[in-house]
């Protein structure tokens, strides 16, 4: 409760800070820019495919990999020390600095030195520790901790900055970023040049021959590594890799992924400490660089992650931040609210459960919205949405988390819970829609009536039977979608049957983490299918369509058989050939096309319902990528309002430089979240299903009175 509380006052303040919002904006529109255009000139998903293969070949044997390591950099001259607990590692790196009676250390960026917070316990003890990475000097002058992984003064505009370094250097700095690295790299160069020791971490340890790797830009990590008479690194476990060939391929996939380059400035292999054999071939350690390299390799955790079959996913992150930089909920509050203490973000959540523990991390999971769009950035495919959900199943739920999600498995208290609204929505209903309800989340937005309207299939024409899952949001709100599905696929001669039995797909219990009433609902809908034995299942939702594609299988392995039969409707249309076409029915009417996350990040769905809007004459206009999301993600909205209507704010200034008042969609929750925030703006903006058009055009084609185009 204390830490739910204090996250919604760190949530409002982020929401308000217009410098933090600049600074985000700013972050993540350079890095989609320069990610997108370098991601269509290498094969980017057989990157990802190999190097997600890589961590999981070489994460079952970290504890092998960690001793052939060992034996290898000691060979190369490479001191070793195992720390289990950050207790260990910081003794290791205080004794070494005692040992050499060193004053001075300088450090390149190193996150695991974060976990452990090295610099507070060694300034403690009277060191002096300087960080020589520019985001991370920026960060220590200010006292605050990283925003992020590779970036952590992204929360800081140059203004900000400027003004920090006008202080520190005690001259005016002006907001130009070429003359505030100019007068770093000059106060650096004294630093490094008398440092005792120098310390570092490393993105890859290679087994095989005891390298390390070390992937940097700016030239301070060679420098590190390179100018002190001492060099140590830290080194986290699943850093660990076979061979340099692996760790080469995953160099390929971790550049892209943080930086939108095809190859930074600087990769660094350091295999023990500097050596010649250029006098009588005699080895000689300690020539221009280090005269002694300690490598400190850290578990904290992480080699009992590897055990954990359904947490291991997360060990095979390669640190490259760029998750967070498509995240819609990092992008509004960036990650010192969304964030651990160390590591921010989703997989920050996750690594938090890790290092820390699954308790502590337990407050960051409602702020998940569960778009998938991190897992299809991921560079190793790491399924960030499930293992949080995941977390919230192993931490239970609240007392009325629990009730909601028992009345979605309960036919009879769903339905007559239902009931009972819609005749207690009749003072506040009006043309279909309720007057502004007097709740925080609500923010004035007039929402759909419930339309608890029966269904009526048309009589079977055709063997081919379409089992139609139509969902809650379209069973609560939505029946002309439902009908539009059957119009359409009976003008196909299709039999469609949509039992009005069929339950909840399990969406909602699976975020109020509840996954027993999922297995519940999964076996439930599983009966009512086989009992109508379809030859297809389609689906009007794309997160209902995910879970019985996805989950479904997962908990209830009987499931798998249907999968290939299952189809979005879009989906379906496309890949049988019945898409109407009808040039002149719309006059090439320009039409807004919002992609739902989960049909575009899950489904793999984009191009289908963009062919069928042409198809019907439609001219669809989309957005430019990175594609918004429009804000509802379920539960997350009613959980999160300040952040659902932030996330909004984005989906509807790309509506409006459109400038179409027609938008459609493929999924229930999206077209909830459209019809309520655009009527609150102007109710001549009309918003549909795809499906809706669809039947709109078989209609018209039979000649039947057109509904509502």
């Amino acid at each position: 409760m204390f830490f739910r509380k204090k996250r919604k006052k760190k949530t409002k303040k982020a929401l308000k800070d217009s410098n933090l919002q600049k600074a985000l904006e700013n972050a993540s529109s350079q890095h989609s820019q320069k990610y997108l255009q370098t991601k269509q000139e290498v094969t980017w998903e057989e990157y990802k495919d190999k190097a997600k293969a890589i961590r999981d070949e070489c994460i079952p044997k970290l504890p092998q990999l960690i001793q052939e390591f060992t034996e290898q950099a000691q060979k190369s001259g490479s001191q070793v020390h195992l720390a289990s607990t950050p207790e260990q590692a910081l003794s290791k790196v205080e004794g070494i600095l005692k040992e050499k009676n060193a004053q001075l250390l300088v450090k390149s960026k190193s996150m695991v030195s974060e976990e452990i917070h090295l610099n507070q316990y060694l300034q403690k003890k009277g060191y002096r520790v300087v960080e020589t990475d520019l985001g991370e000097r920026i960060i220590q002058l200010t006292k605050e901790r990283p925003s992020h992984i590779t970036a952590p003064a992204l929360h800081k505009t140059k203004e900000e900055i400027a003004q920090l370094f006008s202080q520190h250097f005690q001259k005016e700095i002006p907001p130009d970023s070429r003359e505030i690295v100019k007068q770093v790299r000059k106060e650096m160069r004294d630093i490094l040049m008398n440092a005792d020791v120098g310390l570092s971490g490393a993105n890859f340890a290679v087994a095989e021959s005891g390298t390390l790797i070390i992937v940097s830009n700016e030239g301070n990590a060679r420098l590190v590594t390179s100018l002190p008479p001492v060099h140590i690194a830290l080194v986290s476990t699943e850093k660990l890799v076979e061979n340099l060939e692996q760790a080469t391929a995953l160099i390929k996939a971790l550049i892209l992924a943080s930086s939108g380059q095809k190859m930074t400035a600087y990769v660094s292999y350091i295999t023990g400490p500097s050596r010649t054999t250029d006098i009588e071939k005699e080895l000689v350690t300690g020539v221009h660089g280090p005269q002694e390299v300690h490598i400190i390799i850290l578990d904290n955790g992480r080699l009992n992650m590897s055990e954990d079959k359904e947490l291991r996913p997360t060990l095979r992150c390669l640190k490259c931040g760029g998750c967070m930089l498509v995240c819609p909920v990092f992008q509004s509050l960036g990650g010192h609210v969304y964030g651990g203490s160390v590591y921010p973000g989703g997989i920050g959540t996750l690594l938090t459960a890790m290092t820390q523990s699954e308790e502590i991390s337990s407050h960051l999971l409602d702020l998940c919205a569960d778009c998938k769009k991190c897992e299809e950035f991921c560079p190793v495919r790491i399924p960030t949405g499930d293992l949080i959900l995941e977390l919230k199943n192993r931490k239970g739920s609240s007392l009325w988390e629990k009730v909601l999600s028992r009345i979605f498995t309960k036919k009879f208290f769903f339905e007559w819970g239902s009931q009972i609204l819609s005749v207690m929505q009749k003072p506040w209903k009006k043309n279909g829609y309720l007057k502004p309800l007097p709740f925080s989340w609500t923010r004035g937005k007039s929402f759909p009536a419930l339309n608890l309207k029966k269904s009526h299939p048309p009589p079977p024409k055709n063997p081919q039977k379409i089992f139609l899952f139509q969902g809650c949001v379209v069973k609560q709100f939505f029946p002309e979608v439902r009908d539009s599905v059957f119009t359409s696929l009976s003008h196909l001669n299709y039999d469609v049957v949509s039992p009005s039995q069929q339950g909840c797909c399990g969406a909602p219990s699976l975020h109020l983490g509840e996954k027993e009433d999922v297995q519940k609902l999964a076996r439930k809908n599983l009966e009512w299918i086989r009992k109508e034995n379809p030859d297809s299942i389609v689906t009007v939702c794309p997160t209902g369509g995910s879970l019985l594609k996805n989950t479904y299988p997962e908990i209830l392995p009987e499931f798998s058989s249907w999968v290939p039969q299952i189809f979005d409707f879009s989906q379906f249309l496309n890949e049988k050939g019945h898409i109407p076409s009808l040039p002149t029915f719309t006059s090439n009417q320009r039409i807004f096309y919002h992609h739902p996350c989960h049909s575009m990040n899950e489904l793999k769905l984009k191009k289908e319902p963009l062919k069928i809007l042409r198809q019907l004459g439609f001219t669809p206009v989309e957005e430019k990528e990175p594609y918004t999301c429009c804000g509802f993600c379920g539960v997350f909205a009613f959980k999160n309002p300040e952040i659902s209507n932030k996330i909004w704010e984005g989906k509807r200034k790309k509506i409006h430089h459109s400038q179409s008042k027609m938008i459609a969609t493929d999924c229930p929750g999206c077209l909830l979240q459209l019809k309520s925030c655009l009527r609150k703006e102007n109710p001549s903006f009309q918003v549909f299903h795809t499906a809706e058009l669809v039947a709109e055009a078989f209609r018209s084609l039979h000649k039947q009175p057109a509904q509502r185009i």
